[in-house]
Parts: structure tokens; sequence; C-alpha cells
């Protein structure tokens, strides 16, 4: 009797890694154009609103006839201070960067195999004297199984 080994076929396909760097583009002030665009574009309107009360309350400051102060002056002299600017830069975050990896499970097959089995039958041999029977063993009935060299790290 022989029990030849199970074929095992083991396959790990590779795993995906993808790294999304966009949101860190932005915070440098790099990145498609278009999109840099559309953020300048998008702080236009709220520009102009602050623009606009400024200017209102610079015309209310100058309205004010018993200021004490020369608004004229004043006015002038934060002129050449900044003022509101645009935001060319995204917003800096530890989160920038997105890295994501996905595994892929390994793909196992095993294929089992039968057992081989080889016996060489014999018929039974008998005496058979009328009126008398004698029964008797000549062999005992018995199965033997040899092992031979094993690796147990294989």
């Amino acid at each position: 009797m022989q029990q030849p080994m199970a074929s095992i076929d083991i396959e790990s396909p590779p795993g995906e890694l993808s790294v999304d760097s966009t949101e860190a583009l932005k915070a440098l002030g790099k990145g498609p154009h278009l999109a840099w665009m559309n953020s300048i574009y998008s702080q236009i309107p709220s520009l102009f609103l602050q623009g606009l009360a400024k200017t209102v309350e610079e015309g209310n400051r100058m309205a004010q006839l018993t200021n004490p102060r020369n608004p004229f002056a004043e006015l002038a002299a934060s002129s050449f201070q900044s003022g509101n600017q645009i935001n060319y830069l995204g917003e800096a975050s530890i989160d920038n960067v997105r890295v994501r990896y996905q595994a892929h499970k390994p793909i196992i097959n095993i294929e089992a195999q039968k057992p081989q089995i080889d016996y060489t039958p014999f018929k039974t041999e008998f005496t058979y004297t009328r009126g008398s029977v004698e029964v008797y063993l000549t062999q005992r009935n018995s199965v033997e199984f040899h092992v031979g060299e094993y690796d147990q790290y294989i």
C-alpha cells in the first residue's frame, strides 16, 4: 500500500497600493491648474463683499463731522496696509496624503491523491474428510504497514 503526496498549488496575487496626494499638492499651492483657478474664483464673492463693507465703513467715517481726528489721514495711512488677500494655498493637514493598501487572499488548490493498494488474493486451501472436520489456521490474518524515510519538514 502506498500513499502518493497530495499536490498543492498556492498562488498569491500581489496587493494594490494607492497613494492620493492631491490635497497635499493643494496645500502647497500646486496641482491641477483648473482646480487652483476654481479655488481662487470661489473666494471672489466673499472678497467683494468684504471690500464693499470696508468702503461703506470708510464712507461712514468720513461722514462723521464731529470726529475730532482726521479720518482722511487715517484712511490714507491704512490703505498701505495689506487687506483681504486671496488664499492661494490649501489647508495644511496631517491627512492630506491618503494611502490605501488592499491585500488579496491567496488562492490555494489542493488535489488529494488516492492510495495505491496492491494485493494478491490467494485461493483458500482446505481438505475435507467426511465425518470429521478439523479446523486450524495456517497463518493468522494480518496487515503490515511499512513506513519509509519520512521528513516532517517537507
